[in-house]
């Protein structure tokens, strides 16, 4: 089985298991995200809590608190636009209300649309991932949106912070890697935060 095979496997696993969690403990486990995600923010310097993030699917950590949470403590919270060509385009959050279903079916700001430069305002990116391995390399769900989004970092003196927000047992060793894959720097769990660098 190559690389794609082994991912394409695993994403369906953890896919999976995220649909048989118990209501209880995903409400559980949602609200301790948010309160690490809060806290992070908090901890940060007033000039670093602009941040991008991403509207949570129904089987997505963080649930729907999560990003009227992250409004109230973050200067700026962007979230993404699907474009028919694998791209991300920007929006700012202006509450639940200013949002509407994206090409992908994922919620998306209603408001004007900033341009994928717009990263560069952000001192915190949240990436959606259905797992990371112990080196802060994630799994996502195969699109490359976001990995082709944050390579306009990879020669950066000074890029942000990146992290993914995942739920208990999901730092796995068995997360496939391809050169293309772009490690992230932290891991918001119900635990806490872990730093891979």
């Amino acid at each position: 089985m190559d690389i794609r095979d082994r991912k394409a496997t695993l994403r369906a696993r953890m896919m999976q298991a995220r649909k048989d969690m118990p209501p209880e403990t995903i409400r559980s486990e949602d609200s301790a995200i948010i309160s690490h995600a809060a806290a992070l923010l908090r901890s940060l310097a007033p000039s670093e809590t602009a941040v991008a993030a991403y509207s949570p699917l129904q089987s997505e950590p963080g649930g729907s608190l999560l990003l009227d949470a992250l409004h109230g403590e973050a200067s700026s919270l962007l979230l993404p636009i699907s474009l028919p060509d694998g791209q991300l385009d920007w929006a700012r959050y202006e509450g639940r209300l200013a949002l509407t279903p994206g090409v992908l079916g994922i919620s998306e700001p209603t408001g004007a649309r900033l341009g994928p430069d717009a990263l560069h305002s952000c001192r915190l990116i949240l990436i959606p991932a259905l797992g990371v391995s112990p080196e802060g390399v994630r799994l996502g769900k195969g699109g490359g949106f976001y990995d082709r989004a944050l390579a306009q970092f990879v020669d950066s003196d000074d890029p942000p912070l990146t992290a993914v927000l995942l739920y208990n047992g999901e730092i796995r060793d068995d997360i496939p890697v391809e050169e293309h894959d772009m490690p992230v720097d932290l891991a918001i769990t119900p635990t806490g935060v872990r730093r891979f660098s």
